[in-house]
């Protein structure tokens, strides 16, 4: 065994100082006890599961809407390849080939003139051949219904249109109702009752004339 040597035994003290001074710089130099942190880590135990599940709900929203879009977007796909095809089947139908389009020049004749009575064109294709007959040219300009003049058998000698319907509704006038007091009602009843009275009076007068 190897015998400590005098520097070591000297240094010894010094290397244990310096040791402590090292462990108190590392200690905590105070201790703050909060009670508003502690009630808050206590009581939040609810809070902090609701907030933990409108964050799971959240990331569901976004991921269902992610979802959609890339669903939305793989129809668009779809229908746009379905598209295609049923193009490509057209053409084949109509004897052309799938992947080319004609021009208009190879297939149309066109009607060079439209001054005849009867016409025949024909268009040609590859595969089949139509024959369109013009029989007779439609002139618009001579067709205006806002220039015909009414002549005498349209109905020249018709009279006018009248509404009687509309002439009894401008003939008749608004009844004004007369609101009596109970004392000019009671006058006006008494008038009337006198005047029945003179007429059945004149009446037996005249029969009493007549017999005699």
């Amino acid at each position: 065994m190897a015998t400590p040597n005098n520097i070591a035994l000297l240094t010894q003290s010094h290397r244990a100082i310096a040791a402590k001074r090292r462990r108190k710089q590392d200690q905590v130099k105070e201790i703050v006890f909060d009670d508003e942190a502690r009630r808050e880590f206590l009581t939040g135990f609810h809070k902090r599961k609701v907030a933990r599940t409108e964050a799971a709900k959240k990331k569901a929203l976004e991921r269902q809407k992610q979802e959609r879009l890339e669903a939305r977007n793989e129809q668009r796909r779809a229908l746009r390849e379905r598209a295609k095809e049923n193009a490509a089947l057209i053409e084949e139908a109509y004897g052309g080939a799938p992947g080319t389009v004609k021009s208009d020049e190879d297939e149309w004749a066109g009607i060079h003139t439209s001054d005849g009575q009867h016409q025949e064109d024909e268009y040609e294709g590859e595969e089949q051949l139509a024959t369109v007959t013009v029989v007779e040219d439609f002139d618009l300009d001579s067709f205006k219904l806002h220039d015909k003049k009414p002549t005498h058998d349209d109905g020249k000698g018709l009279p006018p249109f009248s509404n009687p319907i509309a002439k009894k509704r401008g003939k008749t006038e608004e009844k004004k109702v007369r609101y009596q007091t109970h004392s000019a009602r009671k006058q006006e009843r008494l008038k009337q009752r006198v005047t029945w009275a003179e007429r059945v009076e004149a009446g037996k007068r005249r029969k009493g004339n007549k017999k005699r």
